[in-house]
Formats: C-alpha cells, sequence, structure tokens
C-alpha cells in the first residue's frame, strides 16, 4: 500500500520534472535565468523542508502559501502569455494541499491556488479578448474546477470514513467498559447477596437457635418437677426448629428479603412476644412518635438489629429483662436497646455486631455499643426512603 509520504515525494518528483522542461520552454537567459533558477530552487527548497522537517498545522499552511506564491513570481517573470507547465506545478500543489490539511483548510488553500492560477489568463483577457483566449481560460477554470471538486469529495469521503472509524472504536471502548463495568457489578452483586444472606442466616439461626436453647435448658429444669409442662416445652421447641429449618430454606431458595414479613410494627411486636415467651425473659417495648411512612429497608434494618440484640443479651449477658425504645422522628428513627445482663470487660466485634454495622452503613445511620450495667446498643436511622406500602 502507498503511503502519504511517498506520494508526497512523488509529487515533489514530479514537479521537478516539470520545472526541468518549464526551464528548457522558457530559454531564459542572463538575468532573468538566475532569477528563474532561484525561483525553482526556492519551490524545491521549500518542498524538501516540508518532507524533512514535521511541521505543525500553520507551518505547513506557510510552505503551501510560499510555494503559490513563488510559482506566480515564475509566472509573472515568463516571457510566454501562457507556461503550462507552470499551470501542471499549480494542480500539484492543490494535491498536496488536499493530502496534508484537512477539508476545510485545503479548500481554502486550493481556492489561493486556482486564483493565482488564473492571473496570466485574466491579464490575457484584457489585453486581448478574443474568443481563442476566452475558450482557453474557460477550459483551465472547468479543468482546475473539476480537479477541485474531486479531490474535495474525496477529502470529504476520507474524513467521514475516519470519523466514523472513530466512532467505532470509541462504541467498542464503550461496549467493552460496560462489559467490564457489568460483570464488577455482578460480581459485587453476588458478594453483597452472599453477606446478606450470611447476616440473614446468622440473625435468624441465631436469634432462634438461642430461644430453642432456653426452652430446652427450662424443660431439662422441669422434667422432675412437672413432666406435663416440660412436655409442653419440648413441643414448643419442635414447632420453633421446625420454623428455624423454614426460615432457611425460604432465605436459600430465594435469595430475595421478604420485606412484606416486616414492613410494620406488627413484625417487631411479634418477634419481641415469640423470644419473650420462648426465652422467659421480660422485654418491654416503648414506642415513642406519631405514625410515619418508612422504606421497606429501614424496616428490615430496625427488626433484624432489635433481633440481634436481644438474641446477644440472652445468649451473651444472660439477660432476664430487656428494655426496647423505638423513636420515630420527622427524618430520622432513633433506637436503644438496654438490657440487665452480665455485660463484658471489653467489646469484641463478631459476626453479628458486623452484621449489624454494615446494614446500617448501607442506610447512612450509625451505632455504638456501651457496656455499663448491661450492654446497650442504640444509633440512629435517617428516613431518606418514602413507600406508601410501607406505613407504621
Amino acid at each position: 500500500m502507498i503511503t502519504k509520504k511517498i506520494i508526497l515525494y512523488l509529487i515533489d518528483l514530479l514537479a521537478i520534472i516539470i520545472f526541468y522542461f518549464a526551464f528548457i520552454y522558457e530559454n531564459a537567459k542572463d538575468n532573468r535565468f538566475v532569477l528563474l533558477i532561484i525561483l525553482f530552487l526556492a519551490y524545491i527548497i521549500m518542498s524538501l523542508i516540508k518532507n524533512i522537517i514535521k511541521g505543525n498545522f500553520k507551518t505547513t499552511i506557510f510552505i503551501l502559501c510560499s510555494k503559490i506564491l513563488i510559482l506566480l513570481l515564475i509566472e509573472i517573470n515568463s516571457k510566454f502569455a501562457i507556461n503550462y507547465f507552470i499551470h501542471g506545478i499549480y494542480l500539484l500543489v492543490i494535491i498536496e494541499s488536499t493530502i496534508l490539511l484537512n477539508l476545510r483548510s485545503s479548500l481554502i488553500i486550493n481556492s489561493i491556488s486556482f486564483i493565482s492560477s488564473m492571473y496570466k489568463f485574466i491579464n490575457i483577457i484584457f489585453i486581448n479578448n478574443s474568443i481563442s483566449n476566452i475558450s482557453q481560460m474557460f477550459l483551465f477554470f472547468l479543468i482546475n474546477s473539476l480537479v477541485i471538486v474531486v479531490l474535495g469529495f474525496a477529502k470529504y469521503h476520507k474524513e467521514e470514513k475516519s470519523k466514523l472509524d472513530n466512532i467505532y472504536k470509541e462504541l467498542l471502548n464503550a461496549h467493552y467498559k460496560l462489559k467490564n463495568y457489568a460483570e464488577k457489578i455482578q460480581e459485587l452483586t453476588t458478594t453483597q447477596e452472599r453477606n446478606r444472606i450470611s447476616r440473614d442466616l446468622h440473625d435468624t439461626l441465631g436469634h432462634d437457635i438461642t430461644g430453642l436453647i432456653m426452652q430446652l435448658e427450662m424443660t431439662s429444669s422441669m422434667m422432675d418437677n412437672d413432666i406435663t409442662k416440660a412436655k409442653s416445652l419440648i413441643d414448643d421447641s419442635k414447632i420453633t426448629a421446625r420454623n428455624s429449618l423454614k426460615k432457611v430454606r425460604r432465605i436459600v431458595e430465594t435469595f430475595k428479603e421478604d420485606s412484606k414479613t416486616y414492613n410494620n410494627i406488627d413484625a417487631i411486636k411479634n418477634l419481641i412476644k415469640e423470644f419473650s415467651i420462648k426465652t422467659g425473659v421480660n422485654i418491654n417495648l416503648k414506642i415513642i412518635g406519631d405514625k410515619i411512612t418508612i422504606s421497606p429497608d429501614i424496616h428490615i434494618t430496625l427488626y433484624r438489629i432489635i433481633q440481634e440484640s436481644i438474641t446477644n443479651a440472652v445468649r451473651h449477658g444472660k439477660a432476664n429483662n430487656i428494655k426496647v425504645t423505638i423513636i420515630y422522628e420527622k427524618d430520622s428513627i432513633t433506637f436503644r436497646i438496654i438490657d440487665n445482663g452480665i455485660g463484658c470487660d471489653k467489646i469484641y466485634e463478631g459476626y453479628g455486631l458486623k452484621g449489624m454495622k454494615e446494614r446500617i452503613n448501607l442506610l447512612d445511620g450509625e451505632i455504638k455499643y456501651i457496656n455499663k450495667n448491661g450492654f446497650e446498643v442504640s444509633g440512629k436511622l435517617p428516613i431518606t426512603l418514602f413507600s406508601k406500602d410501607c406505613e407504621i
């Protein structure tokens, strides 16, 4: 494939050949001979500079305009009315500018070259406006116009093709980026879903198994004194175990948070009531504030935090009295869970506490733990999402 650089060298070589015949045709002598030689050499030097030095846009424009000026000076100093060899070089400049410049700039340079090449024809018409001179000028006008138009269309087609190629490359790059983003999002979603399922399994099983252990311990202590009550507790333990298994199956099968289960305060009331019955722990629920509308995500997070907190209070703190307070405000929900358990010397964040933090952080909320005369979990959830289907 012929490159642009090779084409430009061929144009310069052709210009030298045409100059040679033009010089012979002129048969110049003395001062005019020296002047024409200097002008021919100046044109060739401009071409060499253009090929050797990779100039910027302004340099290229300057060199092409200088070439046109040199050709015009050669024509002015020609002894002939029309030297068609020189006019052939004008066409080479037009081809060269089309190759080197963009469409708009090349049309400007080509127009300057075209007007300059018409100088001698216009001069002849003023001296002798014969039909022969007019027809020659008209023919030359048509040839130059046709060359400029054809080259212009070729340049336009090339630039449009280049634009389409660039657009295609950009779209292809965008496609690859979107594909990578989709893969990253899928990976992130999978990780988040895995973490969510892990949290739900921990919250659900941890809560229910704690209640089940408490029931079995109460059953063990009643076996000798009240066999009827012990059997009743065993039956309740079976129900608790079956319900836990159902919850695990629902989490594993659906992989979706069943927000309808937790979309009102009754879910929290039922949670506290059932856990209190299973463990024998006294749990006091206090709700402060007017009825408001909040999103399912906030309901689920609040439900899970209370679930984890009362489970930890019994499992780790051995508490027998828990106070749960929920305060509904205009732009937030404040919660506080306080127990009378044994507490701990130092708080280590296990899976349960980390899970609560993760849920809170997803909603831009805040949570803190206080270990004093028992254990206290408190925090705040901002109300930023609204849903008419979730009303307390």
